[in-house]
């Protein structure tokens, strides 16, 4: 910039209080206001304690191909490069790799920049674009080279390709670098939400002894719209040969990335781990499609007390993926992460697209092994009898006799054909826990199955059966009766021969949950559980604070680079959640905490005998009240206040 340059500003600040200032061309029209120290400080020792520093030197180490002396130091560090990023997901300001070049180059001070080990900066106006141009040259360098740490996905992002170009970068994809990467992504995620969950109180914490969540996925935009449909792929490419280059229209940047659906009559799939997705915009077929990625979520929740908030409702794992591929095994994968929050695994709530639709051994078993009990909503063609193992029947979630009456299997189907009101179909399923299966003690088998037995048999039965003999210390109390006619001998099977038998739970297509499926209880912890992710979703991709959905506010490309700014969105958006707790906590208190009247100063010093006060300090006097030092005066003749005199 020019002297004559120079002066011109100079000129606005002279002449004009409301010109253009030299700080305001130094930001180009940016907030340069910087952040105080303390601040600065608790950002950068939040990302210590998360323990991703340590954990991308493991990983460059492990990545390094061979020893030798390397380059000279980076200008800037992964360290600074966090706090810098933190900083602004804090404040609520896009996460632009130049916004937090400008946070490190102008608004820290001396001391802040000396605790993130940064370079002195010339304070020169005359060669601001030159250093500015530096400083935003080195922070993006530092992003991608911890990007580069754990991206699943490499390829080129700067350019639009076509479909040929497409087609060999699927091609090229190594699967298997592709899922330690993955890995990496995911570990980075879960140490800066485990750090946010360790910032609450031990008692907060553990408010719950164990972990309950609710899951689901959101829609996450990418910074390029433009996408492509695998199914129609090799038709594309083509149509591309023969053609000049310049004849071919330009197509999608990024081809990890897949269609969203959002609505309308599509439907959303769940594709396994090597089956190619198909979904894309068909004309004609009315839908709603977003080019773009996903957002796993889980978020806390309460399963002892549903109405109660004991703890705020962070977010407790939460990864990125391409939609509609794996989406049991992602979701398998955010309990293995919660479950890392040293609470013990709880109860696990979803809506339909997982526990109803997923195959036990992509969803269920994992859960299981990890030690989450699922919590969800039946489709409709899987309620009622489905099937059934030695002679029990499956119904919703448990194993029943084979006598138990029809209109108690069938209540649920009646229910929602109308055949029955809520009322009747409450009562049905109460009235058939009478005849579930019991769990025989040291249930777990070896492999995994349980050990069940007939409702009629151990010491507390809650049935009586003509085949099976009541034990003598069991409790003189009225039962259901098995109907003798229900039991015909040639179609015994085990569960009615045998005093127990071994059941794969795994195997039923409506899988057992934490509370009986329709009671009153179910209702309510799955309302519960349902509206607080939603509500979460909806704070997280509102316009303000996180906004993690508008990929305006977060313009690098790439789905790594999408899941690094995102989960610092994730981990600024539980470090409010906390605040407001806390918040509302003693905004409560203060409501609720009687208030205490205090007696005005002229009262309390001075004599007054309007007020009837003495003036000697006491503030358990009420005001208004006698005083309670009286002067000693004989029966029958009239008190009066023994009064200091007043000052003059």
């Amino acid at each position: 910039m020019t002297s004559v340059d120079i002066d011109y500003y100079r000129a606005f600040d002279d002449n004009d209080d409301c010109g253009i200032t030299e700080r305001e061309v130094l930001g180009r029209g940016r907030d340069l206001q910087q952040f105080d120290d303390s601040t600065v400080a608790l950002a950068e020792t939040r990302v210590r304690q998360s323990g991703i520093l340590e954990q991308l030197d493991r990983w460059a180490a492990e990545d390094a191909k061979r020893d030798g002396m390397g380059g000279r130091p980076a200008m800037i560090s992964y360290r600074a490069l966090l706090t810098a990023l933190l900083l602004l997901a804090q404040e609520g300001a896009p996460l632009h790799i130049r916004r937090a070049a400008y946070v490190l180059q102008h608004r820290l001070s001396t001391k802040s920049s000396d605790l993130l080990d940064l370079p002195e900066t010339p304070t020169s106006f005359a060669t601001h674009v030159a250093t500015t141009k530096r400083w935003y040259t080195n922070t993006i360098r530092a992003f991608h080279r911890m990007k580069t740490l754990m991206d699943p996905y490499p390829q080129e992002l700067y350019t639009a390709k076509t479909h040929t170009q497409i087609q060999e970068i699927l091609r090229n994809h190594d699967a298997e670098r592709a899922e330690k990467y993955k890995a990496r992504l995911d570990e980075y995620t879960r140490l800066f939400i485990r750090m946010t969950f360790m910032l609450q109180p031990r008692e907060v914490r553990r408010a719950s002894k164990q972990m309950d969540l609710s899951f689901d996925q959101t829609y996450i935009g990418t910074p390029t719209t433009k996408g492509y449909s695998r199914k129609h792929l090799a038709s594309k490419v083509k149509a591309e040969k023969g053609a000049d280059f310049g004849e071919v229209s330009p197509g999608p940047v990024d081809a990890f990335a897949g269609w969203h659906v959002k609505s309308g009559k599509a439907e959303r799939v769940d594709n396994q781990k090597g089956e190619v997705d198909q979904t894309a915009p068909e004309r004609g077929k009315s839908g709603d499609y977003d080019w773009g990625w996903v957002a796993n979520l889980a978020v806390r929740v309460d399963a002892e007390q549903p109405s109660s908030k004991r703890f705020p409702s962070l977010v407790v794992a939460a990864s990125l993926s391409i939609p509609n591929m794996e989406v049991a095994e992602e979701a398998a994968h955010l309990l293995e992460a919660a479950a890392m929050l040293d609470l013990a695994p709880g109860v696990a709530d979803a809506d339909k697209q997982y526990w109803a639709n997923a195959k036990p051994f992509r969803l269920l078993k994992p859960a299981l092994k990890t030690g989450f009990t699922p919590s969800t909503d039946y489709r409709s063609d899987r309620v009622g009898v489905k099937g059934g193992q030695h002679g029990a029947l499956f119904v919703e979630g448990d194993a029943y006799c084979p006598s138990t009456p029809k209109p108690l299997l069938n209540a649920t189907p009646d229910r929602l054909g109308d055949v029955i009101d809520v009322a009747t179909h409450r009562a049905r399923i109460e009235e058939r826990k009478a005849f579930q299966l019991h769990v025989k003690d040291k249930a777990k088998t070896p492999d995994g199955k349980v050990m069940l037995r007939c409702p009629a048999l151990g010491a507390s039965p809650t049935v009586t059966c003509p085949l099976r003999e009541m034990m003598l210390s069991a409790a003189k109390k009225a039962r259901p009766e098995v109907e003798p006619e229900t039991l015909e001998e040639e179609f015994l099977d085990t569960i009615c021969k045998k005093h127990s038998a071994a059941f794969d739970l795994t195997e039923m297509q409506a899988p057992q949950q934490a509370f009986a499926y329709g009671t009153e209880e179910w209702e309510t912890f799955h309302d519960h559980a349902r509206n607080t992710v939603e509500s979460g979703n909806h704070q997280l991709k509102a316009s303000g604070d996180a906004d993690i959905e508008t990929a305006g506010r977060r313009r690098v490309r790439g789905i790594a680079a999408a899941q690094i700014l995102v989960t610092l969105l994730i981990a600024a958006h539980n470090i409010r959640k906390i605040a407001a707790f806390f918040s509302d906590r003693e905004i409560e208190r203060a409501r609720t905490t009687p208030r205490v009247h205090t007696i005005r100063r002229r009262d309390r010093v001075w004599a007054n005998r309007y007020t009837k006060t003495t003036g000697n300090g006491d503030l358990s006097i009420p005001r208004g009240g006698r005083a309670s030092s009286l002067t000693n005066t004989p029966p029958g003749q009239p008190s009066e206040l023994a009064l200091t005199p007043m000052r003059t």
